[in-house]
């Protein structure tokens, strides 16, 4: 009986000190993707609950200035029924992790997604970035999820017409540029919706300093 050796799979470089360091300097410096999704999950028991999480792009497009900052770089191949992620280091030092693909359908846009869905996971492990909440398994135990976009949303008014009359006043009085800034800085702290984008306040100050900034001749 012919006899057979098993084939050994290597998930790194035969040295790993340059990819390490690298990628610990990457995790140090990376600005996590924003969370602009929500996916809205029902449970067995007829509840549910929400988590918020990053799609693919947004992850990709946080990661990559730090990436390339420190000379690393991530590539996905899909390869004998598996999604091949490998993290790469311009030492020619990488890490390499696997994950089993789903069996192919001819339904190949539900394919395609689930494609995708392993990629975020696959490049998020490692890199070590996070792109969503826990949903503490659930989806996972075959719970209904519901996904949607997040919309941005203005902040909720919950300052007073006494507040805003007071600002504006202190607003009034001002007449240098940095005389604005005390007073935005004040009222940015000690009432942060007064200062949202698109408020009274906001446009108030917008116009006193391209007033000052802009004397008329």
């Amino acid at each position: 009986m012919e006899e057979t050796t098993p084939r050994l799979v290597s998930y790194m470089s035969e040295s790993i000190n340059e990819i390490s360091a690298a990628l610990s300097a990457f995790q140090g410096s990376v600005e996590q993707p924003k969370l602009e999704k929500e996916v809205k999950v029902k449970t067995k028991t007829g509840g549910s609950y929400s988590f918020k999480y990053a799609d693919l792009c947004a992850c990709v497009k946080a990661a990559t200035p730090a990436l390339k900052a420190n000379g690393l770089s991530v590539c996905q191949l899909i390869s004998d029924g598996k999604l091949v992620t490998i993290l790469s280091h311009k030492s020619g030092q990488w890490f390499k992790s696997e994950l089993m693909l789903p069996n192919q359908t001819t339904d190949y846009q539900a394919y395609g997604s689930a494609i995708t869905y392993l990629k975020r996971y696959s490049y998020c492990a490692i890199l070590g970035i996070v792109a969503d909440t826990d949903d503490d398994a659930n989806l996972a135990c075959g719970n209904q999820a519901e996904f949607k976009e997040r919309g941005h949303q203005q902040p909720a008014a919950t300052f007073t017409g006494a507040q805003l009359k007071e600002a504006l006043e202190e607003l009034g009085r001002c007449t240098t540029p940095d005389h604005i800034t005390s007073v935005w800085k004040k009222w940015s702290t000690a009432v942060p919706a007064l200062c949202a984008k698109g408020t009274e306040f906001y446009q108030a100050v917008s116009a006193k300093s391209h007033s000052i900034q802009n004397p008329a001749k």
